[in-house]
Parts: structure tokens; sequence; C-alpha cells
């Protein structure tokens, strides 16, 4: 009989020493039992307050509160403009293009469109569908962005002019550069895409480089540019190089007589604004 006791108490001592205790295993948790080596997964944790918005440069995937911290990517673009890779002096008779022609810049107004930054997994956020850039008005030479979702973006990209989906008269009334850009109904109508002009060889000869959609033709084109990453408050400047209009691929001379109706010299300008006219860095 007393054997029999033994071995119930000796056998129920072994199975409560043999028994896991049940709790929360981890040690950041508010309920943590240091005891537990069983983790019964109801662990209590303190909120962690920080940013929310996933759209935030500090965004905080591990926040539970908003704590009003939350900063966002602020962006600049600048237009600028030079001549064989100087910073452009309009009104001055200084240059001097292939054909050993002297000229001037005098006006320089145009249209882009469809600023657009890329991620590499084809994400797209829009900046401005179209901005008009005139040297004259210091204003349009920056476009500011105050705010944007942060993303890796890796590429700008932007139209030189309206494609023919937006370049229809009608479509931007209420533009600063309406009416003045107005394209020749009898031309095809919508807008000039640029309006650069000056003098050559002296100030009698006047040149006027208009460039639009000839006869309803469309001769806009797209750019893209690589960049690096983007974060908190950054500059891009998106840069003309007026020399390369008139030369490579092809050369156009200054002249006199308007280009507005001339598809060949439409064709040649669109050519040589594809090659090399436009690049891109970052400050």
């Amino acid at each position: 009989m007393n054997k029999i006791f033994l071995l119930i108490i000796t056998t129920s001592f072994f199975f409560l020493a043999c028994k896991k205790e049940e709790g929360c295993t981890d040690p950041t948790a508010t309920n943590y039992n240091s005891e537990a080596t069983l983790d019964n997964g109801e662990c209590n944790y303190a909120p962690i307050t920080g940013c929310t918005d996933s759209s935030a440069i500090n965004y905080l995937a591990t926040a539970t509160i908003n704590d009003d911290s939350c900063e966002y990517l602020s962006l600049n673009i600048n237009f600028k403009h030079y001549v064989d890779g100087s910073e452009l002096f309009a009104n001055e008779m200084i240059y001097t293009n292939t054909s050993n022609d002297n000229y001037s810049i005098q006006t320089l107004r145009y249209l882009i469109s469809d600023i657009t930054l890329h991620t590499n997994n084809e994400n797209e956020t829009l900046l401005d569908e179209v901005h008009f850039i005139d040297i004259s008005i210091d204003s349009t030479l920056t476009l500011n962005i105050p705010q944007i979702n942060y993303q890796n973006y890796t590429s700008i990209s932007f139209t030189m002019g309206l494609d023919s989906i937006k370049n229809i008269t009608n479509l931007f009334l209420n533009e600063n550069f309406f009416p003045s850009f107005v394209w020749p109904q009898f031309l095809g109508g919508g807008y000039h895409y640029m309006q650069l002009e000056g003098d050559f060889n002296s100030v009698f000869n006047g040149y006027t480089t208009h460039t639009g959609g000839t006869n309803g033709v469309n001769f806009s084109f797209n750019k893209i540019f690589q960049i690096t990453e983007i974060t908190e408050i950054t500059e891009i400047n998106i840069n003309m190089e007026i020399t390369n209009w008139y030369k490579n691929p092809e050369i156009l001379d200054l002249t006199t007589d308007g280009i507005m109706e001339d598809i060949n010299k439409q064709v040649i300008l669109k050519m040589n604004g594809i090659e090399d006219v436009f690049s891109v860095n970052i400050n």
C-alpha cells in the first residue's frame, strides 16, 4: 500500500515538474513573463508613435499612432537655358552658329507637358500637365511641387510641346499662354510648341523659329532621363541647349522667312530636338 502511495506522489511530482508554463515570451511586450517557456500568443505591446502616412519620407511601418511628424518630398523643377554650354544672355548679338552667322536671342517661350516621375516598378507620378516657360518671366522658370508621394523615383519624362490629344485650341483657354500661343487655324490650330526669336548678322535681319503642329501633323516629342534617388527637398534642372536646335543631326540655317508652314524644317527641328537639345541634372 505504501509503495502504491509513493508511486502516485512521484508520478504527480514528475508531471508537475515537466509541465511548461504558458505566457508571453517576448521581452519587448508589456506583459512579458520571464517564467514562461511556452508562448501563448497573447503578448501586449505599448503603442508605437510615428508617421503612419506611407507617402511620407519618414513613414514608420510599425507605428500605430500618428504623431504629426510626417515629412513630405518637396520638389523644384528649374528650366535652364544655355548657348554653347554657357548660360543664355538675351538681347545680345554675341553668338555664332555653324553657318558663321552672328545672332541674338530676344524671345524664348515654349511649352513642356506631361512632366512625370517614374519608378522601377512602373509607378508614375504626374507633376504637371502643361507648363509654359518664358525667359522674360522669372516665375515661369521654376515649377514648384510642394508635396509628392515619396517613392524610389528613377527617371523623369516630359513632352516638348503638346501631343495631338492635347494640342486643341479650346483646351487651354484659361492658361497664361492663351491667346498669344495659339497656332493659326489654317495651319491646323492648337498651340505653338515654341517661339524662339532674335536677329542675325544685323538688327535688320530677324529670324522666327516657331514650332507647332503644322497642317495638323504632330511634331511634339517625348524625352526621358534617368535620375538618382530623390530625397527630401530636391532641385531638378531641365536644361535646354539652344544651339542644338540648329544642328545635329541636321544643320538648320537662320532665315528671315517664317518656318511655320515649312514641314521639312519642322521635321528637322524635331529630329534635332530629340537628339540633344535637352538634358537633366539634380542638385
